[in-house]
This record gives structure tokens, sequence and C-alpha cells, in this order.
């Protein structure tokens, strides 16, 4: 990443067709890649949304893979602080590589609002430096950081971005990373991280440091089942600020979040918790299929 950050950068006015096409190209194998429980949401999308949120996730994976590997803390600063330069560039409608062209794109096409960007950089620079959270008011914030900013600009490319539309996206983005937190607890525990709040622990009798050990099996399982509570508040605070005229709009961002509901009825279901829980690739197909259907998005 640090030689394509040096790289000179172009206007994006003068791109050709044919690199247009390559950024798209480059961007939709990230997100086939990794995308995971999205990735079925963006295939039913109209092909410039498409392009648009393909663009947005391989910016946002990058990030996540730079806090996440196993570099120096020091070392992963200065990977982002290529990525807000390189996101500079975006916003003055330059690219320097494939993933920043198909950004600059998006950026300019969907009139991306760029502090969204800068709150999710400060949530990804937050796990380099803070592996506790004292309360749920200070986990809120950085799961506002790094996931409700995404789900903000992504109404924006979808064309929801009306007050109604921010309060589902700020309520859907929490309650995901809730449920990302409960799934990923013994991998980010392994890495250091306890992102459950310190209060809650101290609430059930478990020790941050002994969180997976056999004689609290009990208290984390009824400690997970309390915070799976929480997520699925916000899961119903989402839908109860989702008009009924917004809901076709919208409908990629409700089989987000009906994937995560279901992920997060398994969490619920399960009684051991150091491996990863998912949903089959099937059930995913299947559930995209079956709500664009219904809201008749299929069509495009």
């Amino acid at each position: 990443m640090s030689e394509e950050g040096k790289s000179p950068s172009r206007l994006l006015a003068g791109a050709s067709a044919r690199e247009l096409s390559n950024a798209a190209r480059k961007t939709r194998t990230v997100a086939r890649r990794a995308a995971g429980n999205f990735f079925y949401a963006f295939a039913l999308l109209p092909e410039e949304q498409r392009r648009g949120i393909e663009a947005l996730y391989a910016f946002c994976r990058t990030g996540d893979d730079i806090t996440d590997d196993t570099e120096s803390p020091e070392g992963k600063i200065e990977y982002l602080n290529q990525l807000r330069q390189r996101l500079d560039l975006c916003y003055q409608h330059r690219y320097c590589d494939e993933l920043t062209l198909a950004l600059a794109w998006a950026v300019r096409r969907f009139n991306l609002n760029r502090q969204h960007f800068d709150d999710l950089l400060a949530g990804l620079e937050a796990d380099l430096t803070v592996a506790r959270y004292p309360t749920f008011q200070e986990l809120r914030l950085y799961c506002y950081q790094v996931a409700a900013t995404v789900g903000l600009l992504c109404i924006q490319i979808f064309g929801g971005d009306t007050p109604e539309g921010r309060r589902y996206a700020e309520h859907l983005g929490i309650g995901m990373q809730l449920t990302n937190i409960l799934r990923d607890l013994h991998e980010d525990y392994g890495r250091g991280r306890v992102y459950l709040p310190q209060s809650d622990l101290v609430r059930f009798g478990i020790p941050a440091e002994r969180l997976f050990d056999k004689r609290y099996h009990t208290r984390l399982r009824e400690l997970i089942l309390w915070e799976s509570e929480r997520a699925e508040g916000y899961f119903t605070a989402a839908d109860g600020e989702l008009p009924a005229e917004l809901r076709g709009t919208l409908f990629a961002a409700i089989i987000m979040g009906e994937t995560y509901r279901r992920l997060l009825a398994r969490i619920k279901k399960a009684r051991r918790y150091d491996r990863r829980i998912s949903l089959p690739a099937r059930e995913k197909i299947a559930l995209a299929a079956g709500i664009a259907a219904d809201m008749g998005a299929i069509s495009h």
C-alpha cells in the first residue's frame, strides 16, 4: 500500500472508460472475496449503485485489514495516514490506483459525505490503541464510527438520505456492529481485545482476562444473551424509523439487516463461543432473493 500511496495522481476527469471498467472490476473482486454477509445484497443493486457500494466496501476493507494485521502499531498508524491521503485524493477528484479511481468516481457520483469517512477512520484508529471499553456509551461511539458511518454512506448511494433514512442507518449499523462483536468475541480475545463493556463484565462477575475460562462459561452465556437483546433493540429501533416509501429504495440495507438478525439468532442459540458463527451461503442467497423479489428489486 505504501508504494501505491506515493504514486503520481491523475485527474478523475481524465480517466478512460477502460480504466473505470478495470477499477470497477477490481473492487468487485474485493467484494466477492471478502464481503461475506453483504455480497448477496450488493449483487442485486442497479449497476451504478453496485459500483458505488463495491468501491466503498473496498476502501472499508482496506481499513479493517490494516487494524487487524500483525504489523507494529507505528506501521499501522502510518498505513492509516496513507489511507487518509488517498481519501484526500478522492475528494480532490483525483486517483493514484484502481481502488482510489473507483472511490473517487463514487464520491463524485453520489456526493458522499466526507465527515462519515473521517469518523470511520477515527474508529479504525481507535482499534490501534483501545482494547477495552469501560461503558456501553463509549462502545456505542465506537460502533457508530466503524459501522453506522458506513450505513450512512450506503444510504447516500441507495438514494435514501433523508432524516428517517439516516436514523435507520445509524440504528442498523450499531446493531450490526454489536452482532459482529459477539460473533468475533473469541477471535478478538486472541488479539487482546475485549469489546464488551467492562461495566457489563463486572455486572456478570467475569474478569476480562478470563473471559473464556470454563468456570465462567454459564455467566458468559448469560452475558451474551443480555448483549444480544441490546443488539436486537437496535434492529427493532431501525425498523421503527423506516417509512414504507423508503423500503424499496433501501432494499439492500434491509437484506443486510435481516442477514445480521439471523446471525444474531444463531449466536443466541449457540452453546460454545470459541468458534466463529456464520450463516450458510445458500441461506444468505435465499434471504436476499426473497426480500428483493418481495420489493420488486430483482427487475433491476
